[in-house]
């Protein structure tokens, strides 16, 4: 008698637990039942515009509410809308976006892949690029002049930066400007620590090769004007290095790294 007593008792338990469960659903649903009903409407209009609304639009004659860059750092808006030749005030539809990107691909502050990005509500038009930065400064053959700076994309850089600390490149004509900036960019790009301790460079397609002093050493180092050989001359170079720290790197002149797998080195006039 007294099981059946105590099986009735968690019986009678279990069934007020799950009538206030249920007591408490019912209410939550009261409650809540306008706002989920207006969601259902607001999925249900989204999926029916986009689905029926959306594509029968003729977008090549929708002009866009507005056209912005993604981010900018050095360029303002103002600038950036100069660069694409379209004011504020102008309307800006789809069949502009290749000119647009012509304008932005041809202009020195522009560096690297351009893309687009069209978001329907708001009907807008996002566009993401990279902007160039300071590679180098072009010696001047006068001190009084401003230093000449270039910029990744090998034109003159035109806003103020500090010339202390990029590279010295040595070129009189465009084919070694050219060339320079091809260099520091491979270099930049595959051991940006190694590009930040160049101190000079001289670059001469005549003399087919790239002459560089490092700030780290007191010798020069001459690179072929291969390409495909530049990133694996990089990492040669940082193998050389500090096996001769180990031996004696004082007693080095030049360090010739033009030929493939092949180091060369020049002694020091008197040798030490």
């Amino acid at each position: 008698m007294m099981l059946n007593y105590h099986k009735k008792e968690r019986q009678r338990a279990m069934n007020t637990l799950i009538s206030k469960r249920k007591s408490t659903i019912r209410s939550f649903l009261r409650r809540y039942n306008k706002h989920v009903v207006g969601l259902l409407i607001l999925i249900l209009l989204f999926g029916t515009v986009f689905i029926f609304v959306l594509p029968s639009i003729d977008l090549e004659f929708m002009a866009f509410s507005d056209v912005k860059p993604q981010k900018l750092d050095r360029i303002s808006e103002y600038t950036f809308r100069k660069i694409i030749g379209y004011g504020y005030e102008e309307k800006i539809y789809v069949k502009d976006t290749a000119e647009i990107r012509s304008r932005l691909e041809a202009d020195s502050m522009i560096f690297g892949d351009i893309s687009f990005t069209v978001k329907f509500i708001p009907y807008e038009l996002e566009i993401a690029f990279k902007e160039s930065s300071p590679l180098f400064t072009l010696m001047s053959q006068r001190s009084d002049t401003v230093p000449i700076i270039y910029s990744d994309k090998g034109k003159i850089y035109p806003y103020s930066t500090n010339a202390a600390d990029l590279p010295v490149v040595d070129a009189n004509n465009i084919g070694d400007i050219s060339l320079a900036t091809n260099f520091l960019m491979d270099i930049k790009k595959n051991d940006a620590l190694l590009y930040s301790r160049v101190s000079q460079l001289i670059p001469r397609m005549a003399e087919k090769q790239i002459t560089v002093f490092f700030n780290d050493v007191d010798f020069k180092t001459v690179f072929s004007l291969e390409e495909d050989y530049w990133k694996t001359a990089f990492r040669y170079y940082r193998q050389l290095t500090r096996n001769m720290r180990n031996l004696n790197i004082n007693s080095i002149a030049v360090l010739d790294l033009r030929f493939k797998n092949l180091a060369f080195t020049k002694e020091k006039e008197g040798g030490l």
